[in-house]
Protein backbone atom coordinates (compact mmCIF):
# COMPACT_ATOMS: atom_id res chain seq x y z
CA UNK A 1 0.00 0.00 0.00
CA UNK A 2 1.36 3.27 -0.78
CA UNK A 3 2.29 5.51 1.84
CA UNK A 4 0.22 9.25 1.82
CA UNK A 5 1.97 12.11 0.10
CA UNK A 6 2.67 13.86 3.37
CA UNK A 7 4.56 10.71 4.83
CA UNK A 8 6.38 10.24 1.74
CA UNK A 9 7.17 14.28 1.28
CA UNK A 10 8.41 14.23 4.77
CA UNK A 11 11.13 11.06 4.15
CA UNK A 12 12.82 12.77 1.15
CA UNK A 13 13.13 15.97 3.00
CA UNK A 14 14.97 13.98 6.01
CA UNK A 15 17.14 11.89 3.58
CA UNK A 16 18.07 15.20 1.65
CA UNK A 17 19.41 16.94 4.92
CA UNK A 18 21.12 13.85 5.69
CA UNK A 19 23.80 14.68 3.00
CA UNK A 20 26.58 16.09 3.61
CA UNK A 21 30.00 17.39 1.83
CA UNK A 22 33.31 16.39 2.73
CA UNK A 23 36.36 17.22 1.08
CA UNK A 24 39.49 14.65 0.48
CA UNK A 25 43.28 15.68 0.09
CA UNK A 26 45.11 13.05 -2.26
CA UNK A 27 48.64 12.36 -1.73
CA UNK A 28 49.08 12.31 -5.41
CA UNK A 29 46.59 14.25 -6.93
CA UNK A 30 44.54 17.89 -6.62
CA UNK A 31 42.03 18.62 -3.70
CA UNK A 32 38.00 17.14 -4.22
CA UNK A 33 34.51 17.82 -2.59
CA UNK A 34 31.92 15.13 -2.84
CA UNK A 35 28.78 14.63 -1.40
CA UNK A 36 29.05 12.21 1.80
CA UNK A 37 25.24 10.64 2.95
CA UNK A 38 25.40 8.28 6.08
CA UNK A 39 23.59 5.83 4.05
CA UNK A 40 27.02 4.73 2.24
CA UNK A 41 30.07 4.37 2.98
CA UNK A 42 32.94 7.19 2.46
CA UNK A 43 34.18 4.80 -0.15
CA UNK A 44 31.19 4.45 -1.78
CA UNK A 45 30.15 7.93 -1.47
CA UNK A 46 33.37 8.83 -3.33
CA UNK A 47 32.97 6.53 -6.20
CA UNK A 48 29.77 7.50 -6.82
CA UNK A 49 30.77 11.37 -7.40
CA UNK A 50 33.70 9.87 -9.66
CA UNK A 51 36.47 10.42 -7.40
CA UNK A 52 38.86 7.13 -7.12
CA UNK A 53 40.12 6.26 -4.25
CA UNK A 54 42.58 3.61 -3.87
CA UNK A 55 40.90 0.14 -2.22
CA UNK A 56 43.05 -3.34 -3.05
CA UNK A 57 40.70 -5.78 -1.95
CA UNK A 58 37.56 -4.24 -2.72
CA UNK A 59 36.40 -2.38 -0.12
CA UNK A 60 35.88 -5.62 2.41
CA UNK A 61 38.43 -4.31 5.11
CA UNK A 62 40.92 -6.80 4.11
CA UNK A 63 43.57 -4.78 3.04
CA UNK A 64 43.57 -1.30 4.96
CA UNK A 65 44.73 0.68 1.46
CA UNK A 66 41.13 2.88 1.65
CA UNK A 67 42.83 4.67 4.73
CA UNK A 68 41.46 8.12 5.04
CA UNK A 69 42.55 10.81 8.28
CA UNK A 70 39.30 12.37 9.48
CA UNK A 71 41.02 15.68 9.95
CA UNK A 72 37.44 17.66 11.01
CA UNK A 73 34.05 16.20 11.24
CA UNK A 74 32.11 13.14 12.94
CA UNK A 75 32.06 9.35 11.78
CA UNK A 76 30.53 6.65 12.47
CA UNK A 77 31.49 4.43 15.53
CA UNK A 78 34.52 2.23 14.78
CA UNK A 79 33.33 -1.85 14.19
CA UNK A 80 35.78 -4.69 15.40
CA UNK A 81 36.78 -5.66 12.17
CA UNK A 82 37.62 -2.33 10.54
CA UNK A 83 39.67 -1.52 14.59
CA UNK A 84 41.57 -5.63 13.49
CA UNK A 85 42.54 -4.33 10.11
CA UNK A 86 43.62 -0.87 11.51
CA UNK A 87 46.06 -2.35 13.88
CA UNK A 88 47.02 -4.48 11.41
CA UNK A 89 48.62 -2.29 9.12
CA UNK A 90 49.85 0.15 11.86
CA UNK A 91 46.92 3.28 11.17
CA UNK A 92 47.79 6.23 12.95
CA UNK A 93 45.93 8.62 14.67
CA UNK A 94 42.48 9.68 13.14
CA UNK A 95 43.01 7.06 10.42
CA UNK A 96 39.79 5.10 9.13
CA UNK A 97 38.85 2.84 6.49
CA UNK A 98 36.82 4.30 4.14
CA UNK A 99 35.14 1.35 2.72
CA UNK A 100 33.83 1.23 6.65
CA UNK A 101 33.37 4.12 7.41
CA UNK A 102 30.05 6.66 7.09
CA UNK A 103 29.57 10.39 7.71
CA UNK A 104 28.09 11.81 10.91
CA UNK A 105 28.69 15.46 9.49
CA UNK A 106 30.36 17.26 6.58
CA UNK A 107 34.31 16.08 6.33
CA UNK A 108 37.39 16.56 5.84
CA UNK A 109 39.58 13.57 4.85
CA UNK A 110 43.38 13.02 3.43
CA UNK A 111 43.90 9.76 1.90
CA UNK A 112 46.74 8.04 3.38
CA UNK A 113 48.03 5.99 0.25
CA UNK A 114 48.31 7.53 -3.20
CA UNK A 115 46.11 6.18 -5.62
CA UNK A 116 49.50 5.30 -8.01
CA UNK A 117 50.65 2.07 -6.14
CA UNK A 118 54.12 2.90 -7.60
CA UNK A 119 54.49 6.31 -5.49
CA UNK A 120 55.49 5.49 -1.99
CA UNK A 121 53.96 7.94 0.54
CA UNK A 122 55.62 10.82 2.33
Amino acid sequence: MPEPADQSSARVKASARAVAMASIQYTDRPQARFEVSPAYSILVSAQRAGLPLRHDCGGKALCGTCRVRVISGTTSPMAERERLRLEAVGAGPGERLACQTRAGSDLELQAVLPLDRSVQPT
